[in-house]
């Protein structure tokens, strides 16, 4: 099988023409859900095979929903996710935050279902609580220089985020992950905005991706084909883990 595309962290933000153009180029993607409206609307959008979902009460959101609203929706996904802690982008309450995201880590890890990590400026407590909750972990647009071997060294996955080329912290972290573990991301086209400045529409999603690629073949040393081969496989099979 020819191996295309692949987006680990996208968020659609409503956009139907990005789900189009995801099947379009049959994008393999796990597209983040964090509200029961939002995972209603992306049922819909994200028709295809290609377009798994994940759900989970984000961080900036932890004083929003309670675990009891949220749980149906654990239930029915196969992947967990986004959650995690902030302690940067965010008021909610430290409390408040580590009480949602223990309660759904424990979910994760009793019902196998693997999970998206979202760790800003909390990359310490998080690498602690997970080693507490044994699970498939895929740490999206880790960008600290801290703590990146320990991550590694639990098995983590790691999607790796748009500022790859201005950002030390996440050059270092995609030539220091493993080729079986390194995935790619875009985080849906607001975060391209906020990441690189400038406007970006649907038609540059695909220019995004192989851009990245890209970088990463030059950073590991390894052609372009190679990246694109290995980050879907690896994908291909974090999602397979989704009970």
């Amino acid at each position: 099988m020819n191996e295309g595309l692949s987006d680990a962290h996208c968020h659609l933000d409503g956009s139907q023409s990005l789900a189009l153009l995801q099947q379009e180029h049959t994008i393999l993607t796990i597209i983040n859900c964090d509200s029961p409206e939002e995972w209603e609307e992306n049922i819909q959008l994200a028709a295809s095979k290609n377009q798994a979902l994940s759900y989970g009460i984000h961080p900036w959101k932890a004083d929003s929903y309670t675990f009891e609203q949220v749980e149906p929706f654990l239930k029915k996904t196969r992947i967990i996710g986004e959650i995690g802690l902030d302690n940067i982008w965010t008021n909610v309450p430290m409390t408040t935050q580590k009480k949602v995201f223990e309660r759904q880590l424990a979910f994760a890890a009793v019902n196998k279902k693997p999970v998206v990590l979202h760790t800003k400026g909390c990359e310490k407590e998080i690498l602690s609580y997970i080693q507490a909750y044994p699970n498939h972990y895929l740490i999206h647009w880790y960008s600290s220089l801290d703590y990146q071997q320990d991550y590694i060294d639990l098995g983590c996955y790691f999607s790796i985020g748009l500022d790859l080329k201005k950002n030390p912290a996440v050059w270092q972290l995609a030539k220091a992950v493993p080729i079986d573990h390194l995935l790619i991301e875009t985080d849906g086209l607001h975060a391209a905005e906020w990441a690189l400045g400038g406007i970006f529409s649907e038609k540059d999603y695909v220019s995004l991706l192989e851009e990245q690629l890209k970088t990463i073949a030059e950073i590991k040393e390894l052609s372009v084909e190679e990246v694109k081969k290995n980050t879907y496989q690896n994908l291909e099979r974090f999602i397979r883990l989704g009970k």
